[in-house]
């Protein structure tokens, strides 16, 4: 059996947990997804609330290597 899809909510747990362990005050409370999958495997998603935030750039990056591909 095959795990299963990650969901916007697992992006959102994983980057908050981030910055909580860094003692960052920031928190996502939501991201953009694309209605449909990426053929060449980058991310489907986006965290506008987060952008231009350069602390958690390094954060965004991991997210987007373990979670490529996210459903709403």
């Amino acid at each position: 059996m095959s795990d299963p899809i990650p969901t916007a909510k697992d992006v959102i747990d994983f980057l908050n947990a981030r910055f909580a362990e860094r003692g960052l005050s920031h928190r996502l409370e939501q991201i953009d997804v694309l209605p449909y999958v990426n053929p060449m495997w980058l991310a489907n998603w986006d965290a506008p609330q987060l952008a231009n935030v350069d602390e958690v750039e390094d954060d965004i990056r991991e997210a987007r290597w373990r979670f490529p591909q996210v459903l709403e």
